[in-house]
């Protein structure tokens, strides 16, 4: 787990990352050992996301229980999958010196999703109508996936084509396998 400092750098360096500043690598520690604390970021994050999937979600839900299960074993693959894929996109690229660096900056992104997701959690929350918040959610999620495309070209040193081919099976997996195999463990119909 990060700590205090290191989370308040990181947070410095995910600012910096929103602004499109090129200098927001500095503020991670891309080496081993903070590969190994960023993942600590999931335990963190992981109540924040459920609460953002219940009150989002749309469906009906027979367990509540099943339903945040079934998230959550989603939510874990998504931290193991997709870094999987960093690490083999980075060999097969001749970036292995960048690949530690590239997953912990990736995992650090999921503390920037998060905060990106709340304004439309929010609105939910208050009682606008989903489909209404959901205009909102598809601005926040486009910005995104240019915010990684952008961090996969400075701390992976990608061309803008792989970076974007990166971000697209990123998306692509995350939509196509593992939130509806998260949707299916946990009973939505």
């Amino acid at each position: 787990m990060p700590s205090w400092i290191e989370f308040r750098l990181g947070c410095r360096g995910l600012y910096r990352l929103a602004l499109f500043d090129r200098s927001f690598a500095e503020f991670f520690d891309r080496s081993t050992a903070g590969v190994l604390r960023s993942f600590g970021l999931f335990l963190l994050l992981l109540p924040i996301v459920l609460w953002q999937v219940w009150i989002t979600n749309d469906l009906p839900i027979d367990n509540l229980f099943l339903f945040l299960a079934g998230r959550s074993v989603a939510y874990a693959y998504n931290w193991i999958l997709f870094p999987f894929l960093i690490m083999f996109a980075a060999r097969y690229l001749d970036r292995d010196a960048e690949a530690a660096g590239g997953i912990a900056v990736y995992n650090w992104t999921s503390v920037l999703w998060v905060a990106l997701q709340m304004p439309t959690t929010l609105i939910i929350a208050l009682g606008v109508p989903v489909n209404v918040a959901q205009l909102l959610g598809l601005a926040l999620l486009v910005a995104s996936l240019v915010i990684e495309g952008f961090m996969f070209v400075v701390v992976l040193r990608l061309v803008l084509w792989q970076a974007a081919a990166l971000v697209a099976l990123d998306f692509l997996l995350s939509l196509m396998v593992i939130w509806p195999m998260g949707d299916w463990l946990g009973g939505v119909r």
